[in-house]
């Protein structure tokens, strides 16, 4: 689709209508050219004493040089189609010789006097549309000059205007020249009126057109910015790593904001001092300097205090600590905002210019919300850091006692401290199932709490997909076997690897497996298959002729401890973390789950993950 703005200044230039007018007039002018011969035919029936000869000159006349402005038309429009000057001169061509002509057949029917003179005026309307209002008044200003010429020579000289054969077809009998000298002038004044009154008219539709014009031009730009915005906060909100959404907010910053850098300086725990945090666009000795005293840069002490800080062109005045950097990265203008989140300021976030920026009202009402947004991100991830590392705490400090107390329930049940009657064996089963439930959860809680903290970030590597099932599947045959369920596989031989560890994708396959098999009742069936998809992409496929879930709960299936209600009633143990995990280790992987099932006949689960040739020019994430 074109721009708006595109589109205006076309019609603003009357570029358009000014190639559309050119074959308009040559069309109307096919119906003008027929006149003189419709005359010739129609009028002498009716005893009209009709002058064939000059009737016959005018219409051929007007046929052959309409001919050639066709011709010339035609050949603009294929070669010249996108030019305007030759479209402009032929239009001026076009209206000087329909003056001329008309003005021979005014002069031949009467002069100022002849009933024809009102045609003129559409040829000044006409250029007033078209043309510059200059050469309006110049078209306006000759015509009423030959117009006053035409009423002043009968008084003046003894040449006659017009002939009788000619006269005799419009003029009244009796009609005398100089009786028209009043009409003239009035006629006169009506022309440059027109003239100045199309002129005025068609200069207030450019100055409304060019406000339009800028308009549209902003309304696009705003448009594209928010847009882009949009895509920013949708990049940034997928990250659950900060140090992830620090490089992407500022590698988004700077191209949204048109400008050479881009860098986030988060405070300490004391608040005294700043860290370069995320950059980009800047050298490496620039952010080496470590911490940032705030005491010791009063930029940096403002910003923090809530001012938004805008230099336009760095110079000796402004209060930078390390101007020969500044001079070296060749940073010429500056904009940092402090980076709030809902609950305290985090740090600043700052635009380098590499020249002259001129940094507007909107450019820092724009970044504001760019920067406001981005605060509460790292909030929100600074957050769930922190309630996964005091989950992650917990439950591994709860995982090591909780391992004891089952050992000592086995211990118990298997008779190793005395003999035991039906009754307390069974509840001792109980209990072993009910810690048994509680380290699975434990365990689950503690791999969600590992990938989402920093220090559990596990750095990644090629990992061949087909080596890792074929090392987990035997570990379900036992518990496909005690439920009769018929466990199949395909793998294919040629699976790209994954830039990926080998405990990710263990945990990926492992928890649809293992849901698939819980949730199948005996006799049923369960199928895993491992191919590639596109050629350089893996695809994960799991399905199975289980209990089925319902589109409602497909929609709560990532949600931490969800649990569908059928499959509560089939399988009363159970943390609502499995899918969790999968859903977290995807993304983290940059791959996709498809859920498709129905009530009562199966699921299927199609993860799609890129392969090693994909991620290799990214890099570990």
């Amino acid at each position: 689709m074109r721009p708006g703005y595109d589109l205006i200044r076309e019609q603003l230039f009357i570029r358009k209508e000014l190639k559309e007018r050119v074959l308009w007039l040559v069309k109307i002018r096919w119906c003008v050219a027929a006149i003189p011969f419709i005359a010739m035919v129609a009028l002498p029936p009716l005893h009209f004493d009709v002058a064939r000869a000059p009737l016959f000159l005018l219409g051929m006349s007007v046929l052959v040089y309409n001919g050639s402005f066709l011709g010339v038309a035609r050949w603009l429009e294929h070669r010249r189609a996108h030019a305007v000057t030759p479209f402009l001169v032929l239009t001026h061509a076009q209206i000087m010789v329909d003056l001329a002509t008309l003005f021979v057949v005014i002069t031949l029917t009467g002069g100022a006097s002849s009933p024809l003179l009102p045609l003129v005026i559409c040829h000044i309307v006409l250029a007033g549309i078209l043309l510059a209002p200059m050469a309006t008044f110049l078209y306006a200003g000759i015509t009423v000059a030959v117009m006053g010429i035409l009423a002043l020579l009968p008084r003046f000289s003894n040449w006659r205007i017009g002939s009788k054969a000619w006269q005799s077809l419009l003029l009244p009998s009796g009609w005398q020249g100089s009786e028209a000298m009043p009409h003239t002038i009035a006629f006169g004044a009506a022309v440059l009126f027109s003239a100045f009154l199309i002129s005025a008219v068609r200069g207030g539709l450019q100055k409304k057109g060019r406000q339009l014009l800028a308009i549209s031009r902003e309304l696009e730009i705003a448009n594209k910015k928010l847009l882009a915005l949009y895509e920013m906060v949708k990049d940034i909100g997928r990250h659950t790593n900060l140090q992830e959404l620090l490089d992407s907010a500022t590698r988004q910053a700077a191209s949204l904001m048109g400008v050479k850098a881009c860098a986030i300086k988060l405070l300490d725990e004391e608040k005294k001092s700043l860290r370069f945090a995320a950059t980009y666009g800047l050298s490496g000795d620039y952010v080496s300097r470590g911490k940032l005293e705030l005491a010791k840069v009063p930029i940096h002490r403002e910003v923090i205090e809530g001012n938004p800080y805008v230099v336009d062109v760095i110079d000796e005045k402004d209060h930078c600590r390390y101007p020969e950097d500044i001079a070296r990265e060749r940073i010429a203008s500056m904009l940092c905002l402090p980076l709030r989140g809902n609950n305290s300021v985090q740090g600043m976030f700052c635009i380098y210019g590499e020249k002259n920026y001129g940094f507007k009202a909107e450019d820092v009402d724009f970044f504001t919300l760019m920067t406001d947004l981005t605060g509460i991100a790292v909030e929100r991830v600074k957050w769930d850091l922190t309630k996964s590392w005091f989950m992650a705490k917990v439950t591994h400090n709860l995982r090591s006692p909780l391992g004891a107390i089952l050992s000592m329930l086995k211990l118990v049940r298997n008779g190793y401290l005395g003999a035991l009657n039906e009754k307390q064996r069974s509840t001792l089963v109980r209990c072993e199932r009910r810690a048994e439930n509680l380290v699975e959860l434990i365990n689950d809680l503690l791999i969600i709490g590992k990938e989402r903290t920093e220090l559990g970030i596990t750095k990644l590597s090629a990992v061949s997909p087909q080596k890792v099932l074929k090392a987990i599947l035997p570990l379900f045959t036992d518990q496909a076997i005690r439920k009769e369920i018929t466990l199949s596989s395909v793998i294919a031989p040629l699976v790209p690897p994954v830039l990926a560890s080998d405990s990710l994708i263990e945990d990926l396959f492992s928890n649809l497996i293992s849901n698939a098999i819980k949730y199948t009742p005996n006799g049923g069936r369960v199928h895993v298959t491992l191919n590639t998809e596109n050629g350089d992409a893996v695809r994960f496929e799991v399905e199975d002729t289980g209990i089925g879930m319902s589109e409602a709960d497909i929609a709560c299936l990532f949600t931490q401890f969800f649990r569908a209600e059928n499959a509560k009633k089939l399988v009363t143990e159970g943390t609502g973390l499995g899918l969790v995990i999968v859903k977290e280790i995807l993304e983290r992987l940059g791959g996709t789950i498809h859920v498709s099932s129905k009530m009562g006949e199966g699921s299927r689960f199609v993860c799609r993950f890129p392969g090693f040739v994909q991620a290799e020019g990214k890099g570990p994430p």
